[in-house]
């Protein structure tokens, strides 16, 4: 039986919790509200001696994405968080991290996106990541927020697909809650169990072009590899839920 303890804590604070029991290779990020505390936290748990998570501020949240991607693509675990106008300015490269089929967790915690300029919850900004084959996981609590950051993992590497894992600005991401978390990081760790990239783009002996270019033939049959990729984790997603 994997022990488990009670915490006190928001969503926010559960997912860089669980990003620590992870111990991501890399953290790239740029702040916005509401998910910036994301980073601080995780940031605050490296400052304690907690993991050994790489955390880069990116100069924007497009490079930010653009630091998260070329970890993935090197054969990293790769963790990001942002929210509302942040996750626009990152959009183009979700379509570029999921069409080359490297797995990779992203939080989004739920925002207005302006204009008119607004920092309240709402699903506006969640709703153009829906066409760009990235699964996502909407956590209604903290306690979901905590379970689905472990279990985003395990399902991204299981169907090599990145994964967003949503909530509620603020009401979410800020109020706390009682919540129950798995009490030694090793348990998360022998759970997620030892990821190897198929391949990478740091691995001289057998060396990758990643992202070509492709007429119609291959374009068409790397976008059925990719909806043949999201049918598969309608499997797997209640197995790993199962699992954990």
């Amino acid at each position: 039986m994997v022990e488990q303890k009670i915490v006190f804590d928001s969503g926010n604070q559960l997912a860089a919790y669980a990003a620590k029991q992870i111990n991501y290779h890399i953290m790239g990020y740029y702040p916005i509200t509401p998910s910036t505390e994301v980073a601080e936290y995780l940031d605050g748990l490296k400052a304690q001696g907690e993991h050994e998570v790489v955390m880069i501020a990116g100069d924007g949240e497009h490079g930010a994405a653009g630091i998260c991607y070329g970890a993935s693509a090197g054969g990293g675990r790769v963790f990001n968080a942002t929210s509302a106008n942040g996750l626009l300015y990152a959009l183009e490269q979700l379509p570029v991290q999921s069409g080359t089929r490297f797995p990779m967790v992203l939080n989004i915690a739920c925002r207005t996106v302006s204009g008119p300029l607004s920092i309240k919850g709402d699903h506006s900004d969640i709703m153009y990541t829906l066409n760009t084959g990235w699964i996502i996981l909407f956590a209604k609590d903290p306690q979901r927020v905590y379970d689905m950051n472990i279990c985003a993992l395990k399902i991204a590497e299981a169907v090599k697909l990145p994964v967003i894992v949503a909530y509620d600005g603020f009401f979410t991401s800020h109020q706390k809650r009682r919540t129950q978390v798995i009490a030694n990081d090793q348990d998360v760790l022998d759970f997620l169990g030892e990821y190897e990239a198929p391949y990478h783009a740091l691995d001289k002996d057998k060396p990758v072009t990643i992202g070509s270019y492709m007429n119609e033939p291959d374009l068409m049959n790397n976008k059925f590899q990719l909806h043949l990729a999201m049918e598969e984790a309608r499997t797997v997603i209640p197995q790993v839920f199962t699992e954990f």
